[in-house]
C-alpha cells in the first residue's frame, strides 16, 4: 500500500506541475493582451471625453431655449438623463432614489441625487437632494457617452417647437418693424 500511496502522490505532483506549467503559459499569452486592452480602454475614454466636451460646447448656447418649466429668475437647465428607482414600503408609500444629469446654461454639468420616502397617507414623507458638479470625464464614467448622446438626440427631436417659435418671432419682428415705421 505504501508504494501505491507514493505513486498516487507522484502522479498528483506531476499533474499539478503540468497544470502550473499550462497556467504559466496561458498567463504569458494574456499579460500583453491585458495591458493592450487597458491602454485601449484609456484611449477610448479620453476620446469619449473629447467628444462630450465638443457636444457640450455646441449645445450649451441652446440650454435657455431647450429649458422647460423654468422660472425666469432661475438659471436655465436641461435634464439630460433621469434614472429613478422605487421600492415599495407599504400601501401608498415607497422609497425612491433619483439620479439626474443636468446641464446648466453656463455649461456646467451636475449630478443631482434626490432620494426620500413618498407617503400617500397621514405619515409625512421626507426628501434629500445632493448636487455634485461633474467634469466631462466624470459624466462619461457615471452615465456613459452613448446614454448621454442618445438622451440629447431625443431632447433635440422633441424640441421641434423651436422651429415654430423662431417663425413666430420672425413674423412678430417684421410686424413690429412695420409698426415702428408707421409711428415715425
Amino acid at each position: 500500500m505504501a508504494a501505491s500511496a507514493f505513486s498516487e502522490n507522484a502522479v498528483e505532483k506531476i499533474k499539478l506541475s503540468r497544470s502550473l506549467t499550462e497556467l504559466n503559459a496561458v498567463l504569458g499569452d494574456f499579460e500583453p493582451l491585458a495591458s493592450k486592452v487597458t491602454e485601449l480602454r484609456k484611449e477610448t475614454l479620453e476620446r469619449e471625453v473629447q467628444v462630450l466636451a465638443a457636444i457640450l460646447e455646441r449645445i450649451t448656447p441652446l440650454v435657455p431655449i431647450l429649458s422647460k418649466d423654468c422660472e425666469f429668475y432661475y438659471r436655465s437647465e436641461i435634464v439630460v438623463i433621469t434614472d429613478i428607482k422605487q421600492v415599495p414600503l407599504e400601501q401608498n408609500a415607497y422609497f425612491y432614489s433619483e439620479n439626474r444629469l443636468i446641464l446648466y446654461e453656463n455649461g456646467s454639468l451636475v449630478r443631482m441625487h434626490r432620494y426620500g420616502e413618498f407617503t400617500g397617507g397621514q405619515r409625512p414623507g421626507w426628501e434629500l437632494v445632493d448636487e455634485h458638479p461633474l467634469t466631462a470625464l466624470a459624466a462619461v464614467e457615471a452615465f456613459g457617452l452613448n446614454a448621454i448622446a442618445a438622451a440629447l438626440v431625443r431632447m433635440l427631436k422633441d424640441a421641434s417647437e423651436i422651429v415654430v417659435l423662431r417663425e413666430e418671432l420672425e413674423a412678430r419682428l417684421v410686424a413690429l418693424a412695420k409698426i415702428l415705421e408707421a409711428l415715425r
